[in-house]
């Protein structure tokens, strides 16, 4: 199977022409880091910042999205690529863009999603379960958020995050095998045009895809292992991790009124569906509850539905 990208990027993100722009990545709370297929997206407040693929060995280019561009002054002009970033001296020049670039896409979110976007939220999950001394703390981690199957493109399916899960305790994390795979599906504030059963039956014509989900286990094995080497997940070094036969499909339903009629009748007529049911043979279906107002995901802190 083809990598997502290749060693030389990897070294290059730890040690090489591009250390600075994982150290920024590292040092802002308000950004995300994604690996793709040949190339890293750096997103912000759930838009992508910047993307940099790599071009040759050693040698990359940088993409900006020119949609975020609202002004049509000199000062609201971006460049739309940054070519040939081959040393630290050109990655530096790249960061220098960051802030204007992040205040124009603050302009567009003003405009266009005022209440921020499911795409910010799906980020605060991620970094609340990643982050860090406390994100190690939790039974959940982010691993790749709306994923598509980055090896092939013709495939119309896509997961609002994939997860791993390995408990905090002492005891599971001596154990880096036999890990359960966690696809998660969130929505956030507007519920309206959400169907749960028809998300679950995707899911599920999914996993029961023996190539598919083998090939999703694969991917997020890799993206596990190079996110650990760049301190970006726990344990922070180079760690090859391994699924058991236990799948957990969770939903996190943020900001949602509890009494909310249509999220609760949905909930209902759900456990009585034919998808609900060949689900639970072939996997653990939960809920988040909410972490002390928090994002973090603990397992005593989800329920069985």
């Amino acid at each position: 199977m083809a990598k997502m990208i290749s060693e030389s990027f990897v070294y290059d993100l730890k040690e090489g022409c591009l250390c600075k722009i994982l150290k920024y990545v590292k040092a802002d709370s308000t950004l995300q880091f994604e690996i793709r297929k040949n190339y890293i997206n750096i997103y912000y407040r759930g838009g992508s910042l910047i993307k940099i693929k790599e071009i040759s060995e050693n040698l990359y280019n940088a993409y900006f999205d020119k949609n975020y561009i609202t002004s049509n002054d000199s000062e609201g002009v971006i460049i739309q690529c940054i070519e040939d970033i081959d040393s630290i001296e050109k990655t530096r020049k790249l960061i220098e863009f960051i802030p204007k670039i992040k205040q124009q896409m603050d302009f567009w979110m003003k405009l266009k999603k005022p209440d921020g976007g499911e795409r910010e939220y799906k980020h605060i999950v991620a970094k609340e379960n990643n982050s860090g001394n406390v994100g190690k703390y939790s039974d959940y981690f982010i691993c790749d958020i709306e994923y598509t199957g980055h090896l092939n493109k013709e495939e119309d399916y896509k997961f609002d995050m994939i997860g791993v899960k390995w408990p905090a305790n002492s005891k599971s994390r001596e154990n880096n095998d036999s890990l359960s795979l966690c696809i998660i599906g969130m929505k956030h504030n507007e519920y309206e045009d959400f169907n749960i059963t028809n998300y679950s039956s995707k899911i599920y014509e999914f996993i029961i895809c023996e190539e598919k989900l083998n090939r999703l286990k694969e991917d997020i094995k890799e993206i596990y292992n190079i996110k650990s080497q760049l301190g970006l997940i726990y344990p922070y070094n180079n760690v090859n991790i391994d699924f058991g036969s236990n799948i957990e499909i969770l939903f996190i339903f943020a900001n949602q009124n509890p009494k909310h009629s249509k999220l609760n009748k949905d909930m209902e007529n759900f456990r009585k569906t034919t998808v609900y049911k060949n689900l639970c043979n072939i996997a653990e279906i939960k809920i988040a509850k909410g972490s002390f107002m928090g994002y973090r995901l603990y397992d005593e802190s989800l329920m069985k539905i």
